[in-house]
């Protein structure tokens, strides 16, 4: 635990999920018959997380930190689990079981298809 580069990551992973936190929040604001700012944030982040993927595989200590930064900091601030719950809930209630669902299935879909486009991008590029 006295290791300084251990504690120079958890201050990165700290100010960098600030920062996505705080992108998060803006994009929450943004509705029309979903909740589209959540979506687009959950699977931006994936995208994010595909892309660092093989980067962190690569095997150099500044490639695994870099990807722990931004997959772990700004990706994880990002992406939300609760208020995409919350969401789909908040339809439910409001009588609109249609659009609870489709938020449902697109939470779902969209981030798994933006991870393995990141990733694709990302394997593409270290080629």
């Amino acid at each position: 635990m006295s290791n300084p580069s251990f504690f120079v990551a958890v201050i990165g992973v700290a100010l960098l999920g600030g920062a996505g936190s705080v992108v998060r929040l803006v994009l929450s604001h943004w509705h029309g018959k979903l909740p589209w700012g959540i979506l687009v944030g959950n699977t931006v982040a994936s995208m994010i997380v595909g892309y660092m993927f093989p980067i962190s595989q690569s095997g150099t200590q500044g490639s695994v930190f870099t990807a722990t930064l931004i997959a772990t900091g700004f990706a994880g601030g990002l992406s939300t689990f609760s208020s995409w719950t919350a969401q789909t809930m908040h339809l439910m209630v409001e009588k609109k079981p249609r659009l609870g669902y489709l938020n449902f299935v697109l939470n779902m879909a969209l981030p798994v298809i933006g991870a393995l486009v990141g990733m694709l991008v990302s394997l593409q590029l270290l080629k």
